[in-house]
C-alpha cells in the first residue's frame, strides 16, 4: 500500500498488534513490531506491508487518525495512522535533519507517559473520530519529535538526565516564566553547566529552543483557535506583546496577525 502526503504534514504509524515493514525511498527499511512507532517526520510517500501477499488496504482518507489492516488476519498487522500538519518553517534545524522515516520502538513510547496514553486513548476500541483529533495528532507527533531529535548514547541515557528532564519541561509547560536560571535548577545543574550540555545535546541553546516552542504554539492558536491575537503572547508564556511580535516575526517573516489570515485552516 502506498501512501503520500504534502511536504507540510508529517505521519505516524503505530503498531497496535503484529509486525510490518516500512520502505520509504531515501530510507532504511523499518521493521515494526507491536508497540513501535513510525514517524515519517514530512510524509513521504511509502509503503506498509504485512504477511507473505505484502497486501493492505488504504487508511480512512481525511480524518487525523484512523486504523488500518495490513494483510490476513493472523499474519498481518493492525496499526493506528496519524496524520498532521506543522508549519516547516519552525521546525528546529534538528526536525529538519531527521531521517525520512524514523523508528520509536515499544520501550521509548512506554516510558514516555504523554505519547504512551494519548496513543491508548486514540486507538480505545470502539473509540469513533473526534472534533478533538487533529489536536491529540499534534501533541502525539511533538512528543514523538521531542523524543527523536532528543539523540542518547546507544542504549545509554542523555548524556545527563537533566536534559531529558528540561527538554520534557519545556514542550508541556513552555507558558511558565522560564529563565536560564530556573531551567538549569530544573535539570539539577548548574548555570554553566546545563547551557553547555543543553547545547552539545540539542544543537541550540535554551533560550532558542524555548522561543521556538513557544511560537510554535502561538502559530497553532492563531491557525487553529478563535482566541483573540490579543491574549496569545500571555498564552504562550510572553509578558511582552512587543518581544512577542518580534519573535513571530523572525520566525515565520510576517505579523501574527498575517499569519493568521493566510494560515490554511485545519492543517
Amino acid at each position: 500500500m502506498d501512501t503520500e502526503t504534502g511536504t507540510a504534514r508529517a505521519v505516524l504509524h503505530h503498531v497496535l498488534a503484529g509486525t510490518c515493514r516500512l520502505s520509504a525511498a531515501g530510507a532504511a527499511a523499518l521493521d515494526l513490531a507491536a508497540g513501535d512507532l513510525a514517524l515519517l517526520p514530512t510524509g513521504a510517500r511509502h509503503r506498509l506491508s504485512a504477511g507473505p501477499d505484502a497486501s493492505g488496504t488504504p487508511p480512512p482518507a481525511g480524518p487525523a487518525a484512523g486504523l488500518l489492516e495490513l494483510g490476513a488476519p493472523g499474519t498481518g498487522a493492525r496499526l493506528l495512522t496519524l496524520r498532521t500538519g506543522y508549519d516547516r518553517r519552525a521546525a528546529s534545524p534538528l526536525v529538519t535533519a531527521l531521517p525520512r522515516a524514523l523508528r520509536l520502538d515499544r520501550t521509548r513510547v512506554e516510558a514516555t507517559p504523554l505519547l504512551r496514553d494519548t496513543l491508548a486513548l486514540l486507538a480505545a476500541p470502539g473509540r469513533r473520530p473526534g472534533p478533538g483529533d487533529p489536536l491529540l495528532a499534534l501533541r502525539v507527533l511533538e512528543t514523538a519529535l521531542l523524543l527523536a531529535t532528543a539523540p542518547r548514547p546507544p542504549g545509554g541515557p542523555y548524556p545527563h538526565p537533566g536534559i531529558g528532564r528540561t527538554l520534557a519541561a519545556i514542550e508541556s509547560r513552555y507558558a511558565e516564566p522560564w529563565t536560564v536560571v530556573t531551567l538549569a535548577r530544573e535539570a539539577g545543574m548548574s548555570r554553566s553547566a546545563f547551557t553547555a550540555a543543553f547545547r552539545e545535546t540539542v544543537g541550540t541553546s535554551p533560550a532558542r529552543h524555548l522561543t521556538a516552542r513557544r511560537i510554535r504554539e502561538a502559530a497553532r492558536l492563531l491557525a487553529e483557535t478563535g482566541l483573540p491575537q490579543s491574549a496569545v503572547p500571555a498564552r504562550v508564556g510572553y509578558r511582552s506583546r512587543v518581544g512577542f511580535h518580534l519573535a513571530f516575526r523572525t520566525t515565520y517573516g510576517m505579523t501574527p496577525g498575517e499569519y493568521r489570515a493566510t494560515a490554511p485552516r485545519g492543517a
